[in-house]
């Protein structure tokens, strides 16, 4: 969210007013550890856009204007098959805009869905590619009517500190300092058949561009198979590490192996599902902080406190003030 505020900023928009604008208190956004809900960043995002008058929120020197994807799933909705509808898409996004290149490379049963960026593309901080490549997946499922199931995805940055989000978003092995930004998958789902027709795109359409981040997607990443098997856990003792290597039939050695190309821990699993566990419930006016330190297994305010301010850099009594 930080990025999308400083690309408004970088384009000449007062910073200060669009957080007020949106309620969010801007000591809060500065905090490196801070997370808000996904109701708060998706209406932040569309406020952005609608201001900017862009949808890609500056990131780029030629604004995208308002309508600009659904315009181009319009086009692109009667295709018959995924692999049309992808190079239709490709072809529709490459006249549109010269600051990036987005190219569909087939070698032999592996697919490779690419981003390049061009010159006019503004992204330090690599949000744009990591955003377009997420939408890109959800829209490709959503058109056959399953997850579409990844092999890898690629990029071209080095391992950020909180590569362990890329996982939720892709589900799926995750490679840094690669030469490119891309999907990868079997070849075979480019001949299945395109399901959906314009009475449901309209549907779809309803969803502002970027919560399409937040929508299911596939399940080929041990950091989301592990979020689902302890989740219920999250008010109690979560399983020993080894019971959950047993249950998806790994040794240890190699779940953590596992975690690790996908830049995570079994540690760090557990105080995510309690971290957003936590800031959700702190978003519900009906529960105290101390009925949400029970909700996340601690029976001790002050633990939870401590807790708190280590996962998101404040703690809960100023985190609730501050939204």
């Amino acid at each position: 969210m930080r990025v999308i505020l400083e690309s408004a900023v970088h384009r000449g928009y007062d910073g200060d007013r669009i957080l007020s604008n949106c309620g969010i208190s801007k000591k809060l956004l500065l905090q490196d550890k801070a997370r808000l809900s996904a109701n708060d960043y998706n209406n932040f995002a569309r406020q952005v856009m609608i201001l900017m008058e862009d949808e890609f929120c500056g990131f780029l020197d030629k604004p995208g204007k308002i309508g600009t994807f659904a315009m181009m799933t319009r086009a692109c909705v009667n295709c018959p098959t995924l692999g049309e509808f992808i190079q239709r898409s490709i072809k529709f996004s490459n006249i549109m805009t010269d600051c990036i290149e987005i190219a569909l490379d087939k070698k032999a049963d592996q697919t490779r869905n690419v981003i390049r960026p061009k010159i006019g593309m503004r992204d330090p901080n690599n949000f744009l590619s990591f955003v377009m490549l997420g939408i890109a997946h959800r829209l490709f499922s959503w058109i056959i009517g399953q997850p579409l199931l990844l092999q890898t995805a690629t990029f071209a940055h080095e391992q950020p500190d909180y590569a362990n989000e890329y996982n939720f978003l892709f589900k799926t092995s995750i490679k840094f300092g690669q030469p490119q930004f891309s999907l990868c998958f079997p070849a075979s789902y480019l001949a299945l058949p395109n399901i959906q027709t314009e009475r449901t795109l309209d549907q779809f359409l309803q969803l502002p561009v970027l919560q399409l981040m937040s929508l299911s997607s596939s399940e080929n990443s041990a950091v989301i198979k592990i979020s689902k098997m302890i989740n219920a856990y999250v008010a109690a003792d979560f399983p020993e590490f080894e019971s959950i290597a047993s249950e998806l039939c790994m040794t240890t050695a190699t779940l953590r192996r596992r975690l690790r190309e996908e830049g995570s821990s079994y540690r760090r699993i557990k105080d995510d599902l309690r971290r957003d566990t936590a800031i959700f419930n702190l978003g519900r006016a009906s529960m105290s902080i101390e009925q949400v330190a029970e909700s996340v297994g601690f029976s001790e305010p002050t633990s939870f406190f401590r807790a708190f301010k280590r996962w998101t850099g404040v703690t809960p009594r100023v985190y609730v003030k501050s939204n």
